[in-house]
């Protein structure tokens, strides 16, 4: 017995030994003794808030001075919450002082956050351990953080970064006295010359421009977007000429622009965007402009030798208002006096008034192949007029074959069944495809719709949705087909809008054509 409880024993010890196995012993990895290439490349697959919330748990991290190539410094960043939360029992003063006083607290903390990363690397910066791709400032600083702004822009600058942005529209619409505008001007000056030789690309908000007759230009820039700004036409002249290598201009709110006339020849640039500013003359020559984007505070718009412009943009900052709240004849110009014959792409966001203007437009789009139009439709029309509007425009555009309309997601009117005919019209030979999102009962969408199905002589597929994806009351963007599927649709009365549509053109006379959603 004695021997079998031995012989038990061992077994037990044996197996118990076999059940324990032993973890290997993982290695620790010293991160000074990693070439600092392989330690750059770790930093560069991380996004820029994973890299400062491992910099504030790991000192050993800030003590590398390991740069990410990516600096960009928004309040996501550090995780800032910007949310006033006001309390609405207090006098309205009162809220103000309370908002003003949170917004200095915002703004402190996003302060010492960005110093807090790039301190580590103040020292370096001169070196080419340092260099980056992007340095942004994007929070909502003032000119009394003028100290901190100017640190931050040499440092740009002494890190060689490529992209460089500092835009601080951020809370623009804030009151009290802490919101004025970063007035002092911006130091553009630092980055002319071999100074700013690196950059490529540069974005500045809500700050005030004054070009120094010592400025001779940003060697290599290549894109320059202006949001907010104050700078004269004058200045704007010079900063464009004095930057020979620019393919890309964004240009918005800035003032006091009156008019752009430049005489000499943009020879590089491609893609040029002016929207919502005071400009009311715009005169240019670039020979390879390809898109041009633009509204009606554009008075007057010459193009001169802009034979490759194939895709133009407007977008109408006065499609919310009534039809007696404005005149007509600022839209006049749009197309009757600014010729665009070699557009091919045209992406138009109006509301229903305004598309009837083009009745009486004269301007043919003889290369037109492709159009989209957002409507704007915040009550139902009168009248099915608006879709002769619509049809002359198609008029107008003989070789048209594209054609995406996109309804509006804000329209406030409930539908209701009604008889619907076709409206009268020329017959189009070039059309061939259509898609309509937003559909719904409006007076003229199903009539135009029958109109095309009964017009079109080469229409291969028209595909009709009733959810409504364009926003086009709360932003400017235009929705388009390609967006299909990243943008959460409106499916508010979609039930009866398919229904509808259903009725209209879910005839079996259009159902090798008609596709409805």
């Amino acid at each position: 017995m004695e021997k079998q409880s031995s012989q038990e024993l061992s077994i037990e010890n044996k197996s118990a030994g076999f059940s324990r196995v032993e973890k290997p012993k993982v290695a620790e990895i010293q991160l000074q003794l990693l070439p600092y290439d392989v330690l750059r490349d770790i930093l560069s697959r991380l996004s820029i808030k994973d890299v400062v919330r491992m910099s504030t748990l790991s000192g050993e991290w800030r003590q590398q001075r390991i740069c990410h190539p990516d600096l960009v410094f928004t309040k996501d960043t550090f995780g800032i919450s910007t949310d006033p939360d006001p309390d609405f029992t207090k006098t309205i003063d009162a809220i103000i002082r309370d908002t003003d006083t949170k917004r200095a607290s915002w703004t402190a903390e996003f302060i010492v956050n960005v110093d807090s990363v790039l301190r580590p690397l103040w020292s370096t910066s001169t070196t080419t351990t340092t260099t980056l791709d992007k340095f942004a400032i994007e929070f909502g600083l003032r000119r009394k953080h003028k100290y901190h702004i100017d640190r931050w822009v040499n440092f740009s600058i002494a890190s060689r970064a490529k992209y460089i942005a500092f835009d601080f529209t951020f809370d623009i619409d804030c009151a009290g006295p802490g919101c004025d505008q970063y007035k002092d001007v911006f130091p553009l000056c630092k980055l002319s010359g071999p100074s700013g030789s690196c950059v490529t690309s540069l974005v500045l908000g809500y700050v005030w421009l004054k070009l120094p007759p010592s400025f001779c230009g940003i060697t290599n820039l290549r894109k320059l977007t202006l949001k907010t700004v104050s700078i004269s036409g004058g200045d704007l002249q010079r900063l464009l000429l004095s930057c020979a290598l620019l393919e890309h201009i964004d240009i918005e709110w800035c003032s006091p622009l009156s008019s752009l006339r430049i005489g000499q020849e943009l020879c590089r640039l491609q893609y040029l965007r002016v929207r919502r500013s005071e400009l009311e003359m715009l005169e240019l020559h670039a020979p390879n402009l390809t898109k041009f984007e633009f509204d009606e505070d554009l008075a007057q718009i010459v193009l001169s030798d802009c034979l490759r412009l194939s895709e133009a943009t407007f977008v109408s900052n006065m499609r919310t208002q009534e039809f007696n709240d404005y005149d007509f004849d600022d839209l006049a110009f749009t197309f009757t006096e600014l010729a665009l014959p070699h557009v091919q792409k045209l992406f138009l966001l109006l509301n229903l008034d305004q598309v009837l203007r083009f009745g009486e437009n004269q301007t043919s789009f003889i290369n037109l192949r492709h159009l989209n139009m957002n409507l704007e439709i915040g009550w139902d029309p009168y009248d099915d007029s608006w879709a002769i509007g619509f049809i002359h425009l198609l008029q107008l555009s003989p070789l048209l074959e594209e054609l995406e309309l996109h309804v509006g997601r804000d329209r406030f009117c409930p539908p209701t069944m009604r008889m619907v005919t076709a409206v009268q019209g020329p017959l189009h030979h070039h059309l061939k495809r259509v898609h309509m999102s937003g559909f719904c009962d409006v007076l003229g969408l199903a009539e135009l719709a029958l109109y095309i199905l009964g017009n079109a002589t080469a229409l291969e597929c028209m595909v009709v949705d009733p959810v409504a994806y364009a926003e086009t009351l709360h932003t400017d963007d235009i929705y388009s087909v390609s967006k299909a599927g990243s943008i959460e649709g409106d499916h508010y009365h979609v039930d009866q809008n398919r229904m509808f549509a259903e009725q209209i053109l879910g005839s079996e006379e259009f159902r090798h054509i008609v596709t409805i959603l």
